[in-house]
This record gives C-alpha cells, sequence and structure tokens, in this order.
C-alpha cells in the first residue's frame, strides 16, 4: 500500500510500534455496511495490519496521552490499523476513539469529559460503571455478543480508567447495529440505571462527539432526558416534537 495516505508522525509511531506500514492494507467497506459514527470521520482510513493476524489484538489507533500533544494527535490522519479478519463492531470501537481524537485530544479524555459533565460525583460514577459494566458481561455477551477483555473482572482494579474502552465498545456496538443499549430494560436496572450516566454517555459517545448529531448541538453537549410530564404532553399533541434523534503517556495505542 502507498503509504502517502498518512502523515509522517502516524508513520513514525507505527514504526515504534514495531508495525512495516509498506505492509498495510487499505480496507474498502460498503456504506451499507459502515458503523454510522463513520460520518464524522470525514478522511477516514481503515487499515488492515497483516501482522496482527493471529493475535489477540483486533486494532488500534496511534496518539499520544501527554496533554501538550493532543493538537498533533487532532492533526493526524484519521486512520485505524486492524487485525485483517477484524469485524464491524471492531471499526466502530477504533471510531470511537478516533471521534474522541478529533474532538478532545485523545481517547482516554473521554474520562475526564465524564468527570466533568457528571460534576463532583463523577469519579464515582466512572468507578462504579466499570464495576457495572463488568458485572453485566454475562448479560451483554448473551443478548449482543460484546465480549472483549475490557468487562473482565480485572478491570475493577483499575477504578475508573477502563471506563473510556467499555464506552467505546458499548457505542461502538450501537453504532454498528443502530441500536441504544440505554433503552434496554434489563441495563436500565443496572448499567444505565442512573439518570446521569445515561445522559452524560449519550453526550460523549457516537455523534455527539461530532455536530453531525441530529439537534446539532455543541459537541459534547449534555441534554436532559424527557420526563414522564413531557411524554405526556407529545403523546397528547401539545409538545412541537421534530425529528426524532437517532443516537446515531507516551505515544501509546487505544486498543
Amino acid at each position: 500500500m502507498a503509504t502517502g495516505s498518512l502523515d509522517p508522525r502516524t508513520l513514525e509511531q507505527l514504526k515504534n510500534e514495531g508495525i512495516d506500514p509498506s505492509r498495510l492494507k487499505e480496507r474498502t467497506t460498503p456504506a451499507r455496511d459502515q458503523p454510522y459514527t463513520t460520518a464524522g470521520l470525514p478522511s477516514l482510513r481503515v487499515m488492515d495490519v497483516p501482522q496482527l493476524a493471529n493475535t489477540n489484538l483486533e486494532g488500534f489507533v496511534l496518539a499520544s496521552n501527554r496533554i501538550a500533544d493532543y493538537d498533533k494527535n487532532r492533526a493526524q490522519t484519521q486512520a485505524m490499523f486492524l487485525r485483517p479478519n477484524a469485524d464491524k463492531n471492531a471499526i466502530a470501537h477504533e471510531q470511537e476513539h478516533l471521534l474522541a481524537r478529533t474532538g478532545l485530544g485523545s481517547g482516554v479524555a473521554i474520562n475526564r469529559k465524564f468527570d466533568e459533565l457528571i460534576g463532583k460525583r463523577g469519579p464515582g460514577l466512572r468507578e462504579q460503571f466499570v464495576k457495572d459494566a463488568v458485572g453485566s458481561a454475562g448479560y451483554l455477551k448473551e443478548k449482543y455478543g460484546i465480549g472483549d477483555a475490557y468487562f473482565h473482572p480485572s478491570m475493577i482494579k483499575q477504578g475508573g480508567t477502563a471506563m473510556y474502552e467499555q464506552l467505546a465498545s458499548l457505542a461502538g456496538y450501537e453504532a454498528a447495529n443502530n441500536v441504544d443499549l440505554t433503552k434496554d430494560p434489563v441495563l436500565r436496572k443496572t448499567l444505565f440505571s442512573d439518570k446521569d450516566v445515561r445522559e452524560t454517555y449519550n453526550a460523549i459517545t457516537g455523534l455527539r462527539q461530532t455536530r453531525l448529531d441530529a439537534r446539532d448541538l455543541p459537541t459534547y453537549t449534555r441534554q436532559p432526558e424527557p420526563g414522564i410530564t413531557d411524554k405526556l404532553k407529545k403523546l397528547l399533541g401539545f409538545a412541537s416534537g421534530g425529528p426524532v434523534e437517532r443516537r446515531t503517556d507516551d505515544n501509546r495505542r487505544y486498543l
């Protein structure tokens, strides 16, 4: 593959990771099979990495976790690097990281944005979310097939750090399969039982990280859920309504 579509910083990072850029193969996916978040990544490049074949790593995005490098991260090619047999859910997971890198400068910065939008309860709710996600692993695997390493009990030892990876898996699944997990009746009693968590999750995932969201809101804007009164008014025809929104460290990899 010609590496001209990748910027020099990305090429250097690939070499530092032991990846030979000359062996990369660009993947072409029909529009109908793309996660809807692809719309928020106009210069997206999806690269298959033969060196990842027969490994446990499905894909990664390159960036630096140093805040001083965030602007450099944003300027990098919107590229993800995948195991050749990685599926649409893996692509959508990495797209969540790319959206965060573009909007916030880093994939892991989603954790800080969660805390910021929640307020003083943020760090505690983030840690609880990780625990609840691990606790919901069996249901997520059985009902949706979501079962990557970020829902393993070992994630609890990291406190709330793993949240951004769990969000990428959950929101990525939504984007790839056009579903809304926050409306699942079982998850509504466990992982998404807290209203603040639901509203913030919706604000920091998917196309809410861009201006392509149906409401054209500023990025990462938290919106209150409609209450019972609002729903009754809409049902009775007193609300204006409008279109229903579709939820649509140093150099390292966001896995």
